[in-house]
């Protein structure tokens, strides 16, 4: 049986979170000093932040009057992540002592099946950094040895479990900026601001995996804006871009912090949701047509109407809850909405 939500607005759709606009809980500057000698810096991981230093002294010795400079921090200690689609990742530790681990309450939460709940910690001792194991069932290692509590020195490897890699650096403000800045352009989409492909498969079966592993809800909406290939062809691929561009940034006002929106492909996105059962996805994927729908998008004096079409699935639709399955029954319904007449939302049949 196919019911479809319509232009009805929830008044309580949210349980928890903030959204991106508030409404619920997202110069040139000097050249860094380099490193103490014997160490190397994050210019040594790859090619590319060599020539940007060589180009901060170029600008510098050139006197040219310019805002005040950014001041910077030397020898801040960070992690950068090293496996799996997260990899680049930068995780600055603040805050002492640094626990790491599965359970929320960590300062570094890893959701991946191989770390414990409470894993390893790092504390600082005077200038020292020092990483503990925390009875771990499957270990903390540094430089390939597991240990139970070792000094780590810079560039080292650090790693929890067989899998969840890091390596250990010293960095100043502007060179973590940098790897912040590369980071997120390996996951988001250049257009849209929105999440890749790529980055939304990862985090969609780590999802499924938490839901399954706390007995919790997890649910998934796939979105198509309708006639999107009219407006290329009526309007121009620029005119497009502006669509998908408005569209996306409608989406991500309205959603939760901890909500993961992609880019799924061509004019369609996905929204990842935690703790968000079957028709709470449905009442907020309405509410997302409802916004998309409102778009004033113009484009070199056009006004050009935009609706959308959704189809919202949980764990709960499937026989064996999986990644798989969930991306399956929400696209079904995805479809259904299309045969049904677009700009609505499907979540059965």
């Amino acid at each position: 049986m196919v019911r479809p939500v319509t232009s009805e607005h929830p008044s309580g759709a949210r349980d928890s979170g903030a959204t991106r606009d508030g409404l619920h809980p997202f110069s040139e500057p000097p050249a860094p000093a380099p490193p103490p000698a014997g160490r190397a810096s994050f210019a040594d991981l790859g090619g590319f932040l060599p020539e940007a230093r060589t180009m901060e002294v170029s600008v510098r010795s050139t006197d040219i009057a310019g805002p005040p400079p950014v001041p910077t921090a030397v020898d801040r200690a960070v992690l950068l992540r090293m496996d799996g689609v997260q990899a680049g990742q930068i995780v600055g530790l603040e805050t002492w002592p640094f626990t790491v681990g599965r359970h929320p309450t960590n300062q570094l939460r890893v959701d991946e099946d191989s770390i414990s709940r409470y894993h390893a910690r790092i504390v600082q001792n005077g200038e020292d950094f020092v990483v503990e194991d925390l009875g771990s069932r499957n270990g903390t290692f540094v430089a390939g040895k597991r240990v139970t509590r070792a000094k780590l020195e810079h560039d080292c490897w650090l790693q929890f479990g067989p899998r969840v890699s890091f390596r250990f650096s010293m960095t100043d403000v502007r060179e973590e900026r940098l790897l912040r800045k590369l980071y997120e352009s390996s996951t988001r989409d250049a257009l849209t601001g929105a999440y890749n492909r790529l980055h939304f498969e990862e985090r969609l079966r780590s999802e499924v995996a938490y839901a399954i592993r706390h007995r919790a809800q997890a649910s998934l909406i796939i979105i198509d804006l309708d006639h999107f290939k009219k407006v290329n062809d009526t309007y121009g691929h620029p005119a497009g871009d502006a669509v998908l561009k408005s569209s996306a940034d409608a989406c991500m006002r309205a959603l939760r912090t901890e909500d993961v929106f992609a880019r799924f492909g061509g004019e369609e996105f996905a929204v990842v949701l935690r703790n968000i059962e079957l028709k709470g996805a449905a009442r907020l994927a309405d509410r997302l047509r409802a916004s998309v729908s409102a778009l004033p998008v113009e484009v070199d004096g056009h006004r050009i109407p935009v609706t959308l079409s959704a189809g919202a699935a949980s764990l709960v639709c499937g026989r064996t809850p999986s990644a798989e399955e969930l991306v399956s029954i929400a696209d079904r319904r995805l479809y259904l909405a299309k045969q049904h007449g677009r700009n609505r939302v499907v979540f059965e049949g």
